[in-house]
């Protein structure tokens, strides 16, 4: 139990005051009751000292059992009277060290020239209490960070005869939530900075789904709607029609098992683009093994998979062209390559003739929804810049309305279907010979990736056409072993068992750090490259697949340390033999690094574990604001609202956070996004403004918080709650001493009357805490008269990125 937050001390006081005064009143004859008689004034008597003599001993009994909490005494000048044995602890002075020293002692050098101690003490004889986290210094010269509250004393003619200040250790709970914090925006950066992953959380038994924006746009969903959760059918409606039986039934069965979910499927945004996308997670039961909770994160394959398909497609071509029989079959299988590797509408050849007037189609490829193209096309009719454009020998439009100059040229564009294009030309002697033309019907952006995938397709396919066929089948064989290669940085061994010999490529030489040409050997390169932890599994697999009797695979994943660079590598290597009269002779294959791919493997690993953790503290995080909000609430209906505002609250501080990837926010935006549900639409009630100014997340979070709080209650009881009121919300900097101050001020005018109430709630303590905290200044409410004040006086930097940095 917290002393300082049930006010019991302060309770037992203020009791022992009033009793101690109703008995001076009654000893000097002065009640107010003429009727009492003189010996119901003896009985009254008798008893009040008796009910005097019970506070005391409470009081007495709470000083001596708080043996968590520095309870200290100190009088009117700031000299220490009392000392508990639980301040010797934390602090490690005596009682007999320390009565009479100021009670300055315990603060530290920098507060006491602030003037922290005597300001304590003016607020708490003004305010009736004053309540801080900060540091204080121990008797050996350390610090330790402590929450506290100081009280005034009261004497018997009701006049404060000094303070009481309790304090209890909070350094351990500081560091704790500093790590955690730490961790957090650790595991934020790193979804930030992956702009391929998104994450889900399911509430089963709620069916509500929350997910990230990324996650919402990759299945079509509004990312403002999915940021308030959405049943799983919403998301189920954008998997592709092709994975959803599929992709239901392994939710279905994850969900019932508790067992891993990994799914790599298809879904369509809002646009009608396809995505491929890597799903995992893992669904969570409670006591009674019922389905709880199923969080989980994707990964965005879209574009791995796009690349993967072009390699796929090459390697194709070469198949392709190869087993081709003349010219035209050849062009006509390169062509429809291209179209479905793409995924466009139309792909063809076009001749311009002598005079670069005309394009005749010679060639073509059209998907089942295009209309096919043939004739002449005059190439004005596209602008009087075209064929110049053609000349430069790569023309991309993305948008063919937005790149027309003129209402013709888009209808030209427009009569043969095109919304967006590609043109490769193969130019001789500065004149524009042939068109390679790629057709898309809807506008569309072409990556590098793509265009180099195009030059790539049509250098093989005009390379080809140029050879005979007996040349053709060498050529393309040759390349389309070293695609294989390039694209999977596969290097070559092969091994002499009759001589001893070993022959590497320099990709095998670089994969185990060596430079080309330099001679290698199995004794004296292969084994003593290998890392000492893989050397004995690797030599036994090699020394099994020698073995001519062994029906052994060499398919093995391993890691290599560079001979001269020093680099580890994780390599695949696969390879085969040749047996001769029962004799192994020769043992060749290939290898190549897949450490990326291993490095990829960990990170995933890594994002999830650090996933599984974020969701654990977030729902530890809202559980505590929940409990704060609902316990002090008269009843239900209200405690789920207020618990719902200030999510919502959050949610908007979030949001604007999100934008600036979490390193700083504009209080303008701050300020307008967290009063926008209680500004009425003619902007009369709230004014705000100052310069401009950019506030660290966490100072942004807090903001966002007391302002929902201040709104809310001036809406209910302040300036907000009646027709004429209103409130000015103003800040400004200033430089003090070399630092840059800010001052913050929201004040209400023209609402009923104000009174200071006599108990804080949880939101002027949210208020005056967590803000005062988390922008390491001073935050002060003035219940004045004609309307509540709330100040804030905080130093502030240039860079409140940094400040984010250094304060995790």
């Amino acid at each position: 139990m917290e002393l300082a937050q049930d006010d019991r001390l302060a309770a037992v006081l203020a009791e022992n005051a009033a009793l101690k005064l109703r008995l001076s009143q009654i000893e000097a004859g002065t009640s107010n009751d003429s009727q009492v008689r003189l010996d119901t004034a003896v009985e009254e008597i008798a008893g009040l000292k008796k009910a005097l003599h019970q506070t005391e001993s409470r009081y007495r009994l709470i000083v001596e059992s708080a043996v968590d909490y520095a309870i200290i005494a100190a009088d009117l000048d700031g000299v220490v009277t009392t000392w508990n044995d639980a301040a010797e602890a934390v602090l490690g002075w005596s009682e007999r060290q320390i009565v009479g020293r100021p009670i300055a002692t315990i603060f530290t050098p920098e507060d006491v020239e602030d003037g922290i101690p005597e300001r304590e003490m003016r607020i708490s004889l003004s305010m009736g209490k004053a309540s801080d986290e900060r540091w204080h210094l121990k008797a050996d010269g350390s610090r330790f960070f402590a929450s506290g509250e100081m009280m005034p004393l009261y004497g018997d003619d009701e006049k404060p005869v000094g303070v009481l200040k309790i304090l209890r250790d909070r350094t351990r709970e500081r560091k704790e939530r500093e790590e955690l914090e730490a961790s957090q925006e650790r595991l934020h950066l790193a979804l930030e900075v992956s702009e391929l992953i998104g994450t889900w959380d399911w509430d089963i038994p709620g069916d509500s789904v929350y997910v990230d924006a990324r996650f919402a746009r990759l299945f079509g969903v509004d990312p403002a709607l999915a940021d308030k959760g959405v049943p799983i059918e919403t998301f189920l409606r954008g998997v592709h029609p092709d994975d959803l039986d599929r992709v239901s039934a392994t939710i279905k069965t994850a969900a019932e098992t508790a067992s891993p979910y990994a799914q790599e499927y298809r879904t369509v945004d809002g646009d009608g683009a396809v995505h491929w996308i890597f799903a995992k997670g893992r669904c969570f039961h409670d006591s009674a093994g019922k389905p709880l909770r199923f969080p989980g994160a994707i990964v965005d394959r879209t574009a791995e998979r796009a690349r993967e398909a072009r390699q796929a497609a090459l390697l194709r071509l070469g198949d392709e062209l190869i087993l081709g029989e003349a010219q035209a079959s050849h062009t006509t299988k390169a062509l429809r390559i291209l179209g479905e590797t793409l995924c466009i509408d139309r792909v063809g050849y076009a001749s311009v003739d002598t005079g670069e007037t005309a394009a005749t189609i010679s060639s073509e490829w059209t998907a089942d929804s295009a209309t096919p193209l043939s004739g002449t096309f005059p190439l004005a009719s596209f602008g009087p810049d075209f064929v110049e454009e053609l000349r430069s020998g790569l023309l991309v439009i993305e948008n063919t309305d937005e790149h027309a100059a003129s209402p013709a040229i888009k209808e030209a564009w427009s009569e043969i279907g095109i919304g967006a294009l590609v043109n490769l030309t193969v130019v001789e002697g500065g004149r524009v010979r042939v068109i390679l033309y790629l057709h898309s019907t809807e506008p569309r952006q072409w990556s590098d990736e793509e265009i180099a995938f195009v030059r790539d397709v049509l250098n093989r396919s005009w390379a080809f056409t140029q050879r005979r066929q007996t040349e053709q089948a060498l050529i393309e064989a040759e390349r389309r072993l070293r695609l294989a290669q390039e694209s999977a940085a596969i290097g070559t061994f092969d091994y002499d068992l009759r001589t001893g010999v070993l022959l590497w490529d320099d990709r095998a030489r670089a994969l185990f750090g060596l430079r080309a040409g330099v001679p290698v050997s199995y004794e004296d390169t292969f084994l003593p490259g290998l890392h000492a932890d893989d050397h004995e599994r690797v030599a036994a697999a090699v020394t099994a697949v020698l073995d001519s009797t062994s029906s052994s695979e060499y398919d093995i994943v391993y890691r290599a340390i560079g001979l001269e660079d020093g680099v580890t590598r994780h390599i695949h290597s696969s390879g085969q033999t040749l047996v001769e009269d029962g004799r192994t002779v020769r043992f060749v294959g290939a290898m190549r690094d897949v450490t990326e791919q291993k490095q990829s493997e960990e990170r995933q690993q890594m994002l999830t574990r650090e996933l599984q953790h974020r969701v654990k503290n977030t729902l530890a995080m809202v559980n505590a604001l929940a409990n704060q909000t609902l316990r002090r609430a008269t009843n239900v209906q209200d405690g789920l609202a207020a618990f719902s505002a200030r999510l919502i609250a959050l949610g908007q501080a979030h949001d604007i956070l999100t934008q600036t990837s979490w390193t700083s926010a504009p209080i303008a935006a701050i300020v307008a996004n967290s009063l926008k549900t209680h500004q009425p639409e003619d902007e009369t009630r709230i004014s705000a403004s100052g310069p401009d100014l950019r506030l660290t997340a966490r100072q942004s979070l807090a903001l966002a918080l007391g302002l929902h709080e201040l709104a809310t209650n001036a809406t209910k009881y302040g300036a907000l709650s009646n027709d004429s009121g209103h409130v000015t919300i103003k800040w400004g900097l200033a430089v003090v001493g070399g630092t840059r101050q800010l001052t913050f001020t929201w004040r209400e005018i023209g609402g009923p009357p104000v009174e200071a109430p006599e108990t804080r709630g949880f939101g002027s303590r949210l208020i005056e805490q967590a803000m005062a905290a988390e922008f390491g200044g001073e935050v002060k409410i003035d219940y004045r008269p004609e309307g509540i004040v709330c100040t804030i006086e905080a130093a502030v930097t240039d860079e409140p990125a940094e400040d984010e940095e250094h304060g995790r």
